[in-house]
């Protein structure tokens, strides 16, 4: 589907007055037709285990980078959203089965995933890294891996590529959040976590992740990165371009990059 809204998103670089404008008549005229209903209630997955991205705070209170995009376009929607907080693992089979309406987590848009949703424009860019102590490895090729414990989180591209790529020369652990694979990291449990660049890097800035470093380049190819996007049910049609519409409005009115600032150094998008 080629959509207003997604025309809307390729435009952005080159007219971002015009399509500040344009994005918001479109998301009007979405939010005035048949298929927007006063009161709308939406179900929104989201992590609630990946600092900065989702996260309980001392509150109990549900925060973070995803988190406040979800808000953010539940109030673009003019729709109520309740955000439920869920498993890596359980987002792209939530979303098919219906128990989410979409979900706002780090999914990358990758062919076996398209194959059962849809996707949403980019929400951001992301690329992969592994991280460990310092001289861990000389470098990454796969003689220099040979009998190390790699960590990554289940369900994650990551571990697609690292099994397939690095199995029979390396241990694999898998971890149901990026927490407890920093955790194992720490405690010498694996000698490298495989994870998204952005993600390492925000754990590389705590007071634990001082003792660790990023090595190697990060990787956007085979796999292991590209476009995240929001997954939608296939055959919602209506929600889809909606939810481009609301992205497209978030991009351009300022409030993604009032997000972005106060989660990250440096643009994500």
């Amino acid at each position: 589907m080629t959509s207003l809204p997604r025309r809307l998103l390729r435009a952005a670089a080159l007219a971002p007055a015009a399509l500040a404008v344009a994005a918001l008549l479109a998301l009007a005229a979405l939010l005035a037709s048949p298929d927007a209903r006063a009161g709308d209630a939406f179900t929104v997955a989201v992590n609630d285990n990946d600092r900065p991205f989702g996260y309980t705070d001392e509150r109990g209170e549900l925060t973070g980078f995803n988190v406040d995009i979800a808000r953010a376009l539940c109030r673009a929607l003019a729709a109520e959203c309740r955000l439920v907080p869920a498993r890596f693992p359980d987002f792209v089979p939530g979303v098919a089965d219906g128990r989410f309406d979409f979900a706002v987590a780090n999914l990358l848009r990758t062919p076996e995933r398209e194959r059962v949703v849809d996707f949403t424009g980019r929400l951001w860019r992301s690329s992969s890294s592994f991280m460990g102590r310092p001289g861990a490895v000389p470098d990454l090729k796969p003689a220099s891996l040979a009998g190390k414990t790699i960590g990554v989180q289940k369900g994650g591209v990551q571990e697609r590529w690292v099994k397939e790529t690095l199995g029979a020369q390396a241990t694999v652990k898998t971890f149901d959040t990026i927490a407890e694979r920093n955790a194992a990291l720490l405690a010498g449990n694996i000698d490298l976590a495989l994870g998204s660049t952005v993600g390492n890097f925000v754990f590389l800035n705590s007071p634990d992740g001082a003792w660790f470093e990023i090595i190697g380049d990060p990787v956007f190819d085979q796999g292991l990165g590209g476009d995240v996007a929001i997954p939608v049910a296939k055959g919602r049609e209506a929600l889809h371009q909606r939810l481009n519409a609301a992205l497209a409005a978030i991009l351009t009115d300022g409030t993604f990059s009032q997000i972005n600032v106060k989660y990250f150094p440096i643009s994500v998008y």
